[in-house]
Order: structure tokens, then C-alpha cells, then sequence
């Protein structure tokens, strides 16, 4: 008997392999039993050769392109797992970013694990008649749980209690009498307890300044025309970004469509949820990668669902299921974080500003301390420029003093802290104030050296310097492999072991010499890898239980504590002296960033910077605060050199682990590379890569520079499809057009 026609007869499936000749839509038989529940955008079971594979339901046809067809095995979503806009998006990913249209679905995609349901027994008002003037006389506590339950229908019995300030003995009664009934339910993993949808009046609200309301004004006209508008709110810190943002959000909400708010760091989260909580309560929802796969399950199911109307977020956030965005905040938006570093690796700046075009949104990427890129496409007229030149209250910034290294090194003095740092902190400590001490690497020690024979410990797995912790270990902070510090080298067995370098362990050791009275709280990769434990440190550090806060680059921004009043950067080289040609952008964000974190309250800040290159000039203008010299001395450089924004470039990174293989296919791979003459195009390479082996795959690479991107994309494109042809080594190429590191 034949199949019946219909229009879903026929599902096209985009089959979840890494392979670029399956990258195409194939079409499956939809049996009669799943036709209801089929949708675009589900994820499916199919049988793909003598496999079982995952695929991506992208339509339906009456018929197939070939025949015979096989049967769809079963369905694995109960929703779609993205909407039609975000298909648009992974198929311009898959285009920007030279993946396959499985690949990029994979990234923009529902996470697929939701782990088991949670159910929790939701307390409702009863439907009969409640005498609340005899229940408020008898047992007022009881009569304020009763008037909460029916403002917020479907607490758990705790969250009730909390809510109406009563115990749950109170709750308790109440169900007892009749009055509330118990429901159990499933309930959402939400990483913040519930607070109520309503979004708070504007009583009460911070006054703006001028150039605030200038600000939101441009903002509102860009919310208002309908088009897709692009503004760069360049404040210098603590200049009231934070309000401009949520104002118009407010001014987003009000006219129906959603919000997203985007920030660099697992860390800053916290502190913005705190803010946006408090203006647009349960209405806004949270997606990064520290929540757990069942929080980020329904946090990802609350947003499609319609549930939150502004989502707050790291990079990925960037896909969430908004049905119609307008409004894309990128905080920080110089941020290197937001790219993304494995495949695809897509910029979070590119993907806000596609989907910008694509749904009519408003993009604002605020920061002190715009990218060289993003700066420069302003002053082109891709962006509109709104400043915020002061701070709020009209507060000074801080003032900076540059402690030149060198000098202490001549004195005498081999410790982290020079003497002026040491009296500055102690000065802090005895006013009760509080202290924020930067270092820009993890660890104790960076490099541990035998003086004897000269050996370099390094991971067995990844060609770098392994990096020594002050338990003793040390660790790879690429694959993570751990070993204790060895007694003798293992080369010559001379005990003649130095270590090299300063970490943030070894600047915490030093403080309690220094300071043993002070209060330390230590902020890295290290101490805030379990879940919420930044949020913790923050918390401990906010509320004055601690003294002084040590860390990397998660207290280098964002953070607004008016207690600090110094802040000192141990060595502002770390970042000068890499071997990349943003090295000097980089430095200039950081210390600017790092400073604004002093002298947020009522007290004036300081900043100390120590340097063995005082008179760098990305130094002298961060402690003047002068972007635009900055950005002129820059770009003149950048200019001479023809390096971004005055070019585009490109990398290719081949990996396997056999090292000849790898060899031989990055020589290959640049032999399929056909630039014509009037593409200008610099090919440089193929060589190991700075880091060229990382758990045990060996890593080669070639870099490519052309004026346009566009010239990269197609001449890339092209010699990837030629490589894949035509290889069979067994090998990975990954391709990070215009890349932020080259390591």
C-alpha cells in the first residue's frame, strides 16, 4: 500500500556529523504515529547508514529529493529545541564562521539534557470565601501568609513563609484550617529564588545626569525607529553605564518586545543579576555555563516559553530563544572573552549585530576602554558615540602613581610589593578601608627552573610550563595534568630548583607577611571553579568581612564596592610583554579597568601601578585616563604595521596526534590556498603553533592577513573544500577568522 500525500510527509533533516559532505539537508519519512508531534526545530533519532545518529528537523515536504526514504525512529524533543529566527542565525553562523549548518545548530540549539524533572508541592489559596477581617483579628501572621498566597499563587511552603516574613509552623496552620491547599507540581531549577514578576516603579531611582539622560534619549529614538541601530556608550567607570542600560531596557519592555543584556564574565553575573533583579524581578531569566544542565534546561524552556522578557548572560546567551529582540546590551564589549574560543568560533559583537539586522534591534556596547576595532568603526559612522565623560555625583577619578620596578630592584628590594605599595596598603588597613590587589596570573609561581642544568618543567601532554600552586603541585593550566614538585631534577638530579615568576598565590603568601592582620580573600581560576563560589567571594568582600581581594582579570571590571579605596597593580608587564600585537591595547584596558574599581563611594581612590616600563605609552595615558591619546598612538602603530582595524586576519589551526601528519597536512592545506594577485593577501606559515602540543594532539597553524575579511572567508571556504576532498590524514581543521589570541 502506499504512503499517503501530505505536506509533512517528509521531514529535512540536518544530520548532527562533523563532516562537510554530509552537511546538507536529507530527507526522512515522518511515520503516522509522530506526525502530531513533529515540529521544526525538534531534534530527532534517524538511521544514517548502519548508524543511529541525532538530526535537526529544519522543514517538512510532500516529497523526498531521492527515493526510497527511512523512517524517522523517534522524536527526543517535546519542544523545539530553537526558533525559526535562530535557524536564520545558525545558517549565517555556519557561512561567517566556515562550520558546517549542523555544527553551528549544535551552538545555537536547546542544552539537551534536562535531567530529572523536579517536583515540589506549590501552595494555592483555597477557592472559598476566607473571613479575612475574623482571620487578621484571631491570628494576624496567619492572615498576612494568606493575602501573600494570594498575591503569589504556587510558592512552595518556604518560599511562602519567606515571603510573608512568617514561620512555616504558620503555613502550616493555614493548610491545616483549610484555607491553603497543597499541589505538587514540576517546577522550574532557577539558579535565583523567585521575587515577583512586576517591574519596580521609578520611586526611589537614581536621579540621572545629564549625559545619562542624553544617552537614553539617542537610546529611546534608536527603540523607536524600528531599524537596527548601533551605539557605542563609551563612559569612563563609574560614569552610570549600569542605569542607562536598565532604563532602557525599561523603555524595550514598554513597547512590547525583549531585552538581552550580555556581560564577559562568569563573575560579573552576580553582580548585574542583582541589579536587573531588582528592577524586573522573575521577569528576567540567566544563562551561563557555571548553572547546572538542569538549571540551564529550564532557565533556556522559561525564555521560550515566553516566561522572561530579558535575559542576562555570558556569551552563549547570545542565542537565547527571544522571539523578538530589541534590544542587545554588550557590557564591556571589549572584552576578549566574547569570542569564542572552540568551533565555531564566532564573535558574540558579530552574532548581537546579525541578529540585530535580522529582528530590527538596537545594539549598545558600553565600556571605559572601547576595542581599537569597535572604536574605529564609530568614527566611521557604523556606530553612534555617546559619552559619558564623569562620574556619577561628579566624583574624581582615581588618582594613579607609577612605581617604577627597577628602581626597587637597585634598592634592594626582591618582594612582590614595593615600599610604596606596602606603606600605601598599610595606610588603607589603618583607615579601615579596603584594598584590591591585580596580578594577571594564576598560581604561585609561573615557571620552575633547575639552576644546574637549565630544564624547564613542563606537561608531559601540552608543550608549555607547568605552573607552581602553593600546595606543591604543579599544574597544567591547559589540560589540567598535576604533579608534585619534584625533590631533584629529573634530568641531572641537582636539587637546585628555583622557582620563576609571581602568581596570585604567592602575592597572597606575601600579604599575610606583610599584613597579618588583614582579612585576605583570594579571587582566580582556582578558587572559584564550584558553583557560585565567586558570587560567595564577592558577597564576603562587598559586606566588609574582608580587607583585602587578590585576583586575575575577574576583578578588573565590573565590580562596584565603595569601600575600596586603592588598588594596586603588582606588575602591569604581564600583559605589555606578550608576544601579540594587541599587547599594548590589552595593557591599556586593564589598567584603566582595574583603577575604576577604586573610589566608587564617598572616598576619594588611589592606584598603584608597578612597572618595569613606566614610561610605555599605554601606561602614561591609562594613568590619565586618556582614551583618545591612547587611540591615536595606537592606531598610528597599527597603521605603519597595516595590522587590525587597517586589515583582517585569519588562522588556521591543523591538529592531530601524530605529529607528521599534522606536518604534512598544514603544508598541504596551504598549498590548496589559490589567493589570486589583486587579493594582497599575506600567507604566513605553516609552523608548530606557540603552544603546539595540548593533550597530546599537535598543533600546527598558519596565519593569513588580507584587507578584508570577506577576502579570508572566500579564499578559505574554498580551501577547506579542496583539504576535505582530497586528505585522508586523520587530522581536525579548525579556522578563527580575525582570532583575538594567536597561541
Amino acid at each position: 500500500m502506499g504512503r499517503t500525500m501530505d505536506e509533512r510527509a517528509y521531514a529535512e533533516v540536518i544530520v548532527d556529523l562533523p563532516v562537510a559532505n554530509t552537511d546538507k539537508v536529507f530527507h526522512y519519512h515522518v511515520p503516522p504515529h509522530l506526525r502530531p508531534i513533529l515540529q521544526q526545530g525538534v531534534r530527532v533519532q534517524v538511521p544514517f547508514g548502519n548508524k543511529r545518529l541525532t538530526g535537526f528537523v529544519v522543514g517538512f515536504s510532500p516529497r523526498p529529493a531521492v527515493s526510497p526514504t527511512k523512517d524517522i525512529l523517534s522524536v527526543v524533543d517535546k519542544q523545539p529545541a530553537f526558533t525559526p529566527e535562530l535557524y536564520a542565525l545558525a545558517r549565517w553562523l555556519s557561512q561567517r564562521c566556515l562550520c558546517t549548518l549542523a555544527r553551528a545548530l549544535r551552538t545555537i540549539a536547546a542544552p539537551s539534557h534536562s535531567g530529572s524533572a523536579r517536583f515540589a508541592d506549590q501552595v494555592f489559596p483555597v477557592d472559598s470565601p476566607v473571613d479575612d477581617q475574623r482571620l487578621l483579628e484571631k491570628a494576624p501572621k496567619q492572615a498576612v501568609a494568606w493575602r501573600v498566597s494570594r498575591e503569589f499563587p504556587g510558592l512552595t511552603r518556604s518560599q511562602l513563609a519567606a515571603q510573608a516574613g512568617v514561620s512555616l509552623q504558620v503555613v502550616n496552620a493555614l493548610i491545616g484550617k483549610g484555607v491553603l491547599t497543597l499541589s505538587r507540581h514540576a517546577v522550574n531549577r532557577r539558579p535565583y529564588a523567585a521575587i515577583g514578576d512586576g517591574i519596580i516603579p521609578n520611586e526611589g531611582l537614581p536621579v540621572l545626569t545629564e549625559e545619562q539622560i542624553t544617552a537614553l534619549d539617542a537610546i529611546t529614538g534608536g527603540l523607536e525607529s524600528g531599524e537596527r541601530q548601533v551605539y557605542l556608550l563609551h563612559g569612563v567607570t563609574g560614569s552610570g553605564k549600569t542605569e542607562v542600560y536598565i532604563r532602557s531596557v525599561v523603555s524595550t519592555l514598554s513597547r512590547g518586545r525583549q531585552a538581552l543584556v550580555l556581560v564577559p564574565e562568569i563573575a560579573l553575573t552576580g553582580q548585574m543579576v542583582e541589579r536587573f533583579r531588582e528592577r524586573f524581578g522573575d521577569r528576567i531569566a540567566v544563562l551561563h555555563s557555571r548553572l547546572g544542565s538542569g538549571e540551564r534546561y529550564d532557565e533556556w524552556r522559561r525564555i521560550y516559553n515566553g516566561k522572561a522578557s530579558v535575559v542576562l548572560g555570558a556569551r552563549s546567551a547570545v542565542f537565547a530563544p527571544l522571539p523578538d529582540v530589541g534590544l542587545i546590551i554588550i557590557d564591556e564589549e571589549h572584552e576578549p572573552s566574547y569570542k569564542q574560543e572552540e568551533d565555531p568560533k564566532y564573535h558574540t559583537r558579530d552574532v548581537a549585530f546579525a541578529r540585530a539586522t535580522m529582528q530590527k534591534a538596537v545594539v549598545v556596547l558600553g565600556t571605559a576602554t572601547p576595542s581599537l576595532k569597535t572604536f574605529a568603526r564609530t568614527i566611521r559612522g557604523g556606530a553612534e558615540l555617546l559619552k559619558l565623560d564623569h562620574r556619577i555625583d561628579n566624583r574624581p577619578m582615581p588618582r594613579v602613581s607609577l612605581v617604577d620596578l627597577r628602581d626597587e630592584y637597585r634598592a634592594g628590594n626582591r618582594r612582590v610589593f614595593s615600599r610604596y605599595l606596602a606603606a600605601k596598603v598599610n595606610e588603607k588597613l589603618a583607615q579601615k578601608e579596603q584594598v584590591i590587589l591585580f596580578l594577571n596570573r594564576r598560581g604561585y609561581s609561573s615557571v620552575v627552573l633547575c639552576r644546574e642544568c637549565g630544564l624547564v618543567m613542563r606537561c608531559p601532554h601540552c608543550a608549555i610550563s607547568l605552573t607552581h600552586h602553593r600546595d606543591g603541585l604543579l599544574r597544567c593550566h591547559y589540560c589540567n595534568h598535576q604533579s608534585w614538585l619534584p625533590g631533584q631534577c629529573p634530568t641531572c638530579r641537582s636539587t637546585y630548583l628555583s622557582t620563576l615568576g609571581t602568581g596570585t598565590q604567592k602575592v597572597e603568601e606575601e600579604v599575610e607577611q606583610l599584613f597579618p592582620r588583614a582579612r585576605v580573600v583570594r579571587m582566580d581560576s582556582d578558587t572559584v571553579s564550584r558553583k557560585n563560589s565567586h558570587e560567595r567571594i564577592l558577597r564576603t568582600f562587598s559586606s566588609g568581612q574582608a580587607d583585602i581581594l587578590i585576583g586575575t582579570q575577574m576583578v578588573a571590571k565590573g565590580l562596584d564596592i565603595p569601600g575600596v579605596t586603592l588598588v594596586g597593580v603588582i606588575n602591569a608587564d604581564t600583559s605589555l610583554l606578550l608576544p601579540d600585537f594587541r599587547a599594548a591595547e590589552r595593557t591599556f584596558q586593564l589598567i584603566t579597568q582595574v583603577a575604576g574599581r577604586a573610589g566608587r563611594g564617598d572616598l576619594t581612590g588611589e592606584v598603584v601601578v608597578q612597572t618595569y616600563c613606566p614610561d610605555h605609552y599605554s601606561i602614561l595615558t591609562a594613568k590619565e585616563h586618556n582614551y583618545e591619546q591612547f587611540f591615536i598612538r595606537e592606531m598610528g602603530i597599527r597603521r605603519k604595521l597595516q595590522y587590525p582595524p587597517f586589515s583582517s586576519l585569519a588562522r588556521v589551526i591543523i591538529r592531530g596526534s601524530d605529529e607528521n601528519e599534522v606536518r604534512e597536512s598544514a603544508q598541504m592545506f596551504k598549498r590548496n590556498l589559490m589567493p589570486s594577485s589583486n587579493d594582497h593577501v599575506q600567507i604566513m606559515g605553516p609552523a608548530p603553533a606557540p603552544v603546539s602540543r595540548i593533550k597530546d594532539q599537535y598543533r600546527w597553524h598558519l596565519v593569513l592577513k588580507a584587507p578584508q575579511a570577506r577576502i579570508l572567508r572566500l579564499l578559505l571556504r574554498d580551501a577547506l573544500e579542496r583539504f576535505q576532498r582530497l586528505s585522508r590524514k586523520r587530522v581536525v581543521v579548525s579556522i578563527d577568522i580575525e582570532p583575538e589570541y594567536i597561541n
